[in-house]
């Protein structure tokens, strides 16, 4: 996580918190292209507003495009 977080281009520094993390891994249910879509939603919404930098807050508001299990049925 640390790595694909380091490697976002952004112009300051991620700001998370363990918490934050495991809410990723949560979210993502593991999968390592669902951690990477979510950080790259993460790092867009990051540089269209202006933050520059990935934030708990971000994380514990970040909600998927779409329900993946509706999707499914």
């Amino acid at each position: 996580m640390a790595s694909i977080l380091c490697n976002t281009p952004l112009r300051r520094p991620w700001v998370l918190t363990p918490k934050s993390l495991r809410r990723i891994l949560q979210i993502a249910g593991g999968i390592t292209a669902s951690i990477f879509h979510m950080i790259n939603n993460l790092a867009i919404d990051a540089v269209e507003s202006g933050r520059e930098h990935i934030t708990h807050e971000a994380v514990e508001n970040w909600e998927p495009e779409f329900d993946a299990e509706a999707a499914l049925a």
